[in-house]
């Protein structure tokens, strides 16, 4: 363990800081704040005020552990409670959690001694919207000390700022989320949702396109796939994006922007696709640009999967791209 004074603390400190804004931040976060207080296993948990909770990171903890409170505990964790019900950052034991919660009796007596933990010492990190990261602590033996409370407290400031320069770090480079590039990013109206579709940001120029737009049934009838996806009407296109796992604010979840529809362009790429492909990979293109998966191309055009994936594979070759993804960016995305 690390004192507070130690050169080292402060090294890793700056570790953390120089994280910010990498898929390894939080990792980094979780690992300074146990560097001082004695304990066996950590978690990184999302909660939120509206899903269940979701197990992000750990260390040192079996994968059946992890399982079996993601299948059977999590909305039974008490701290999920105390949360949803407070939604205040810092310290919490615990202690403090089962006291605001009614149902802690199977996680306690079942979960617990099964995990192999004896006590718990989280820090509330809050997100955007009513959503949270949780860092944990564990022991499996004895319980933390006042003096381990009172060090996490020490370092709870440190560890918020840092927090909330990697969540502004996300938005400031929103505009290459997964490899989409949208130049002017700032100011298009955008949507985030979590994996469940729950809005987590969505930021003002998105509420006042709701005005006039029905934009919540637009992203409703958007069939969730792997790739990016665009869809064009009259006055503008409302593109598309799955968020990768490891993206802060909604892990595996997606982000939908509004912008103008540049029809003339939108017009020229489809008839240079056109010229570009056959009747046949053309059929094929199509598909793709509405979304469609391998095996719902193959059952609408009556062709096996095999072939659709050589034809996927010379539509990319002629169109100098090497995804779809890619694919989508050049011909709708634009």
């Amino acid at each position: 363990m690390l004192r507070l004074n130690d050169k080292d603390w402060f090294q890793r400190l700056g570790q953390v800081a120089k994280s910010i804004g990498s898929r390894e931040f939080h990792h980094e976060l979780v690992d300074l704040f146990g560097a001082s207080i004695r304990h066996d296993s950590c978690w990184i948990i999302r909660f939120s005020s509206t899903a269940a909770p979701e197990v992000l990171f750990t260390n040192n903890v079996a994968d059946d552990v992890v399982h079996t409170y993601s299948e059977s505990y999590s909305e039974l964790d008490p701290f999920s409670d105390y949360w949803r019900n407070f939604e205040r950052a810092g310290v919490t034991m615990l202690s403090q959690a089962k006291a605001q919660s009614n149902r802690t009796t199977a996680y306690s007596q079942v979960f617990l001694p099964q995990a192999h933990i004896s006590d718990e010492m989280s820090i509330f990190l809050p997100t955007v919207g009513r959503d949270c990261f949780g860092l944990f602590l564990e022991r499996e033996n004895g319980q933390f000390s006042k003096a381990d409370v009172e060090r996490a407290r020490l370092v709870f400031p440190a560890l918020e700022g840092c927090h909330r320069a990697h969540i502004a770090w996300v938005f400031n480079n929103l505009r290459d989320v997964e490899g989409m590039e949208l130049n002017g990013f700032a100011n298009k109206p955008i949507l985030i949702q979590d994996r469940l579709g729950t809005e987590v940001y969505s930021n003002d120029a998105w509420n006042e396109a709701r005005v006039g737009v029905a934009l919540d049934k637009l992203v409703d009838a958007f069939p969730i796939q792997d790739g990016a996806q665009a869809r064009s009407f009259d006055d503008f296109v409302l593109k598309y994006e799955p968020l990768d796992r490891d993206f802060p604010l909604a892990p595996g979840g997606r982000i939908f922007i509004l912008e103008t529809n540049g029809v003339t362009q939108s017009g020229q790429a489809l008839a240079d696709a056109r010229a570009l492909f056959t009747p046949r990979e053309y059929d094929v293109f199509s598909l793709m640009m509405e979304g469609r998966t391998t095996g719902q191309i193959a059952q609408a055009l009556e062709i096996s999967k095999g072939v659709i994936k050589n034809y996927k594979l010379r539509i990319y070759r002629k169109a100098e791209v090497t995804s779809e993804r890619a694919l989508v960016r050049k011909f709708a995305l634009v």
